[in-house]
């Protein structure tokens, strides 16, 4: 009913309608004044949007990108969506097909298409390449937090010796590799890299170029792959020249995506990338620009953390004390264990325990204690539906309030939005 009809049957009957701030208003006239009887909502209709969306869905880091647009889509929207079909994806949609108002793409490091991005005239976020390419507003993952997430990752399993296998076009900004050589050497470690081209038709050459690579490799060694299909392959190299993994080769990709990594033999750890609230922060980004405001700078978005399984499952400490220490830690840490319990284990002093453990894990056993303990709250966490003080009495801690407040000092985040981020993203993390 138009405003114009309810005003003229509202003055039949005595009342006045107003209209302030959009907000349909019946006020009537009584002795003591006037008082306002009916107050009813104006909806104002938002224009429906088109958008296209140029993410690669092969993979789960894709589709997870995808499912953090429509979270802020249904809040935000509503948005009209544009999807390929076909993979890859090397262009803009021509006009013929789709004439929209924004464009959220994954142009990697395909030059051309930087260019038809940032020339086709609305408005644009990239989810890859290096800042400011073409010009465009980009959120992107936090490749040196992953990288140094593989260094922790590692050492933490006593593993003082890294390599990194990618590719020679990384298809992410800043190479992870290029991070992950920079935080080893930062922590005093070399890092040997391996670089070659995926011939998708030399497979054997590629595996038996992998597998001299890896045999010359002094062992035990962490190596980071710029994928998770990267990964598999360096797995099928080590059987290939009988290298043993963990214990010999220690592998960790990069996405987690279940499928791949869970098919892997053995089962493959894998770095968990917030691809979920990178798709969410893009389409908030895309909705500024297309709302004509500014948009001041890049959004980087830290990795969840690392899903470990079994292809990084050892303890590769040579020091039979610490091992013995750090093995006696990661059993009962969630028993509520102290300091003075590990040093019943070793023979050794308070001091010089204190001092071999940081020199091998780059920490002291009491924080050793609380990061298993803590890792455990998180699968905990993400995994059952405990309250927290469950939680707090299954890992080891005397209150719930303890460990909230020690859980949102070392994770930077509170349990309850753990939670919540771990199971709307990829995969639990650990």
């Amino acid at each position: 009913m138009s405003r114009k009809v309810i005003s003229h049957v509202a003055l039949q009957w005595g009342y006045f309608v107003l209209f302030p701030c959009g907000i349909m208003q019946f006020v009537a006239f009584r002795r003591n004044g006037w008082k306002r009887v009916l107050s009813m909502p104006q909806r104002r209709k938002r224009r429906l949007l088109n958008v296209a969306l140029l993410v690669e869905t092969t993979r789960s880091y894709g589709r997870h990108v995808l499912r953090g647009i429509g979270d802020y889509s249904r809040l935000h929207g509503p948005w009209l969506f544009y999807m390929p079909t076909d993979f890859p994806i090397n262009g803009i949609p021509t006009r013929d097909h789709w004439h929209g108002d924004g464009i959220i793409a994954q142009p990697h490091q395909n030059q051309e298409f930087v260019r038809q991005l940032a020339e086709c005239g609305i408005p644009v976020v990239s989810l890859s390449g290096p800042p400011g390419a073409g010009g465009l507003h980009a959120v992107r993952a936090n490749q040196e937090a992953a990288a140094k997430l593989a260094i922790e990752h590692f050492r933490e399993r006593g593993i003082v010796r890294f390599a990194y296998c990618g590719v020679p076009s990384e298809r992410v900004w800043p190479p992870t590799g290029e991070m992950f050589r920079r935080s080893a050497e930062a922590a005093g470690h070399r890092c040997d890299v391996y670089m070659r081209a995926t011939d998708p038709e030399a497979r054997t050459l590629r595996l038996e170029s992998l597998a001299k690579w890896l045999t010359g490799l002094e062992k035990p060694v962490g190596v980071l792959c710029a994928s998770d299909l990267r990964a598999r392959e360096v797995l099928d190299a080590c059987r290939m020249v009988d290298l043993h993994v963990p214990e010999e080769i220690a592998v960790l990709g990069v996405n987690d995506d279940e499928l791949i990594c869970e098919m892997a033999n053995p089962p493959l750890s894998s770095i968990t990338h917030n691809a979920r609230r990178i798709g969410y922060e893009a389409a908030a980004m895309l909705d500024r620009l297309m709302a004509g405001k500014k948009v001041l700078a890049d959004v980087v978005v830290d990795p969840l953390g690392v899903h470990a399984r079994q292809s990084t499952d050892l303890l590769a400490i040579e020091d039979p004390e610490i091992a013995k220490a750090v093995r006696f830690i990661r059993e009962h840490a969630c028993e509520g264990i102290r300091v003075d319990d590990v040093l019943d284990q070793v023979a050794l002093s308070r001091r010089s325990m204190e001092k071999r453990f940081h020199q091998i894990l780059g920490r002291l056993p009491h924080a050793e204690i609380r990061r298993v303990q803590i890792e455990k709250v998180k699968e905990l966490l993400v995994n059952s539906d405990y309250k927290l003080e469950k939680i707090a009495e299954i890992t080891g801690f005397s209150t719930a309030q303890y460990l909230a407040g020690l859980f949102h000092r070392v994770v930077k985040m509170t349990p309850g939005a753990w939670r919540q981020a771990g199971r709307a993203g990829a995969n639990p993390p650990h």
